[in-house]
């Protein structure tokens, strides 16, 4: 079994290394990308760093908006530290989700609270995959209905994939707030769960949705956690987003409107979780970024630059993160027999 493992894993490394090779020969001028990176304005790739810095620290803080709803008042210094940890994670493993995995086993560990801490990582997860997806409907929908910020019109490319993009972005919030209303209300939650057993593949479906169910029960008396910490992920969807514009911005002034960016963002967040290759998406990041601003109109080569700078940033900003791992490891045993000192109340 660990065999085949390994064998998986380096065959998603081997996929994401083609992908960047495929990449690197679609440029024309191979040589134009080393100059584009070394000449780019520093100062708005600083401030772009600074703004992943920030959406990783606001990242800590909703999730523990959901924490202290379920009675885990965790510190902020602590909640800092998981977070980076898990965003160290995020970045080194070969998927998007090895930092929930990490970050609730660590709460789990300190506060012998496993269910809770489980449910408060699958709802923060949750609830920040609507508000991206619900983000990318608003961009479009407005650049469809108002036009581009700049007043230029779209090609009939462009177009297309704005529309396409609108639609498939709104229809995905719409399906992801159903759910949520189905796991909220018992009555649809019974009806859901008769369905699901009647469908194709139940023994693998029916497991995942009690376990969401399960999640938002803890949650269903906290309905201003949930708004919070839906507004938590509103603003890391625009922290984010002005990362990217900003290291465009130090590419190539002009290329790419901030309306634009938000169009696109949270579509490259939705693929590098349904995709999870190499370590913090790379190669599938660089693709997506290539493809979106193509069909955006803002070149292909400067999303691709642009993919590589902020795969960059995410690997140089998540090292504390990596250090912090690497020194709690010999206090890990520590940590099992003598919980973290703060007083608990008993599950709900």
């Amino acid at each position: 079994m660990k065999i085949k493992q390994h064998l998986i894993t380096l065959a998603k490394l081997v996929i994401s290394l083609v992908l960047l090779y495929w990449l690197f020969v679609q440029l024309d001028h191979p040589r134009q990308l080393w100059h584009d990176i070394v000449t780019a304005d520093s100062r708005l790739l600083l401030s772009g760093a600074l703004c992943y810095t920030a959406a990783v620290a606001l990242s800590g803080l909703k999730w523990g908006v959901l924490l202290r709803a379920v009675g885990i008042p965790v510190p902020l210094w602590r909640l800092l530290h998981y977070q980076w940890v898990a965003e160290f994670f995020n970045n080194f493993l070969p998927a998007q989700v090895g930092g929930d995995v990490m970050r609730g086993y660590a709460l789990a560990t300190d506060t012998r609270r496993a269910a809770d801490a489980a449910a408060s990582v699958l709802i923060d997860r949750f609830i920040g995959l609507v508000v991206f997806m619900l983000g990318a409907a608003i961009a479009a929908a407005g650049m469809l209905w108002f036009g581009r910020p700049d007043g230029t019109a779209f090609t009939e490319q462009e177009l297309f994939f704005m529309q396409l993009a609108a639609i498939g972005s709104s229809a995905v919030t719409l399906l992801l707030l159903a759910i949520i209303a189905a796991l909220l209300s018992r009555t649809l939650k019974r009806w859901m769960e008769w369905l699901l057993a009647k469908l194709p593949l139940a023994e693998k479906t029916l497991p995942i949705w009690q376990q969401l169910a399960l999640a938002f029960h803890a949650y269903r008396g906290h309905p201003a956690a949930l708004l919070w910490t839906a507004v938590g992920s509103a603003l890391i969807v625009v922290l984010t987003s002005v990362n990217i514009w900003l290291i465009a911005q130090a590419l190539e002034p002009g290329s790419i409107s901030m309306v634009e960016v938000l169009a696109i963002n949270p579509i490259i967040v939705f693929a590098l979780i349904v995709v999870p290759l190499a370590p913090g998406g790379l190669g599938v990041r660089q693709v997506s970024f290539a493809s979106l601003f193509l069909l955006i109109g803002a070149g292909f080569d400067l999303g691709k630059t642009v993919g590589l700078l902020q795969q960059a940033i995410g690997y140089f900003v998540s090292i504390p993160g990596g250090i912090l791992w690497f020194l709690g490891r010999n206090q890990h045993r520590d940590s099992v027999e003598r919980p973290m000192a703060v007083e608990l109340p008993p599950s709900s």
